[in-house]
């Protein structure tokens, strides 16, 4: 979303992280704007039992953070990284002057911002009453969407049983059933390895 040079020259930092370790923790001040130049993170809540809530993943370009970074308010989850990944991170007034020096990143970056409300407003309302299976189908129309992948086309859901879990709220075991369910209805299908292949009337895909 931002090019390495602007990073750069507004005195982002590049962090090497590894697998399972935690860029901050719930209650931590923002202070650093994070775009995640390779691998994978997470930000992720935890009930009283210990079950994980994730809030999203973040892969290559994407930020994550920005809501308690832009408003001086303390994490409300965890960063965490997925895998070994590596991470920019601009100090809160570096960034407002590369945004003042940058219409395009901000109006870029806004947009983004209103696109993750607008998904937050939508599965709060179906975490709220639906049954599993809309809530899937929810998520699942949602990061396809975000893919670029026209509607009709296959779609191969980049997320495990239990991560799909963990973002909708549900059982991985509920997961596991809602998804053969649609199998046996045609609403998606499943490769050798298990991947979802998301597309309605889809018959036979391999991969």
């Amino acid at each position: 979303m931002i090019p390495e040079s602007v990073l750069r020259k507004h005195r982002a930092k590049l962090l090497s992280v590894k697998k399972n370790d935690i860029l901050f923790h719930a209650g931590d001040a923002a202070t650093n704007f994070y775009i995640v130049r390779s691998g994978k993170i997470k930000m992720v809540s935890y009930a009283a039992d210990g079950r994980e809530f994730i809030q999203g993943y973040f892969v290559n370009g994407q930020s994550f953070g920005e809501p308690p970074f832009f408003n001086h308010a303390p994490y409300p989850s965890s960063g965490v990284a997925v895998v070994d990944s590596e991470v920019w991170a601009c100090p809160y007034d570096a960034f407002m002057n590369l945004l003042k020096a940058n219409f395009d990143v901000h109006r870029k970056l806004t947009e983004v911002l209103s696109g993750r409300l607008f998904y937050k407003a939508v599965m709060l309302s179906e975490i709220a009453g639906e049954d599993p299976a809309h809530r899937l189908t929810t998520l699942i129309e949602y990061f396809r969407k975000e893919s670029g992948t026209a509607a009709g086309e296959v779609y191969k859901v980049p997320y495990t049983r239990q991560q799909l879990a963990d973002m909708t709220g549900l059982r991985v075991e509920t997961v596991i059933r809602c998804v053969k369910g649609m199998e046996r209805k045609g609403i998606l299908r499943l490769t050798d390895d298990g991947k979802i292949l998301w597309k309605r009337g889809i018959t036979r895909e391999k991969g």
